[in-house]
């Protein structure tokens, strides 16, 4: 199956979280991210560099970004993806459809395009 069809398969799913992540995908199709699959999930790309990802849990869905630490977080939302495992990797986890602060997702995910352009990238804080 391509990746179109598994994306689609992804949002079509029933799933308690169906309202919520269609939310999110209707957020990042107002941004200049290509969409595609990988690791099971949706992963929003440009340039061919991965940027953020929306997925779906059994108590919560979420939208997690790559380079994560460079964001501003301005609303302070955004969680270590795996605390001493990862470095760069946040999420921003939601457990109702009407959590969603629809501007403010949409200008995370705006801001970290930008970076990604910019080739702004958090290997280059590791050294």
């Amino acid at each position: 199956m391509d990746n179109s069809k598994k994306v689609e398969t992804y949002f079509q799913e029933n799933h308690l979280f169906k309202e919520g992540i269609a939310t999110l995908r209707n957020l990042a199709h107002k941004t200049e991210a290509t969409e595609t699959f990988k690791w099971h999930a949706p992963v929003y790309t440009i340039n061919n560099k991965n940027v953020f990802w929306i997925a779906r849990f059994k108590n919560h869905f979420g939208l997690g970004f790559f380079n994560g630490v460079l964001l501003s977080d301005p609303k302070k939302v955004l969680e270590n993806a795996q605390e001493g495992k990862t470095f760069a990797m946040r999420h921003w986890k939601f457990t109702k459809n009407d959590e969603i602060d629809e501007e403010g997702v949409l200008s995370y995910m705006l801001e970290a395009l930008e970076n990604q352009k910019k080739g702004i990238d958090a290997k280059a804080l590791r050294k």
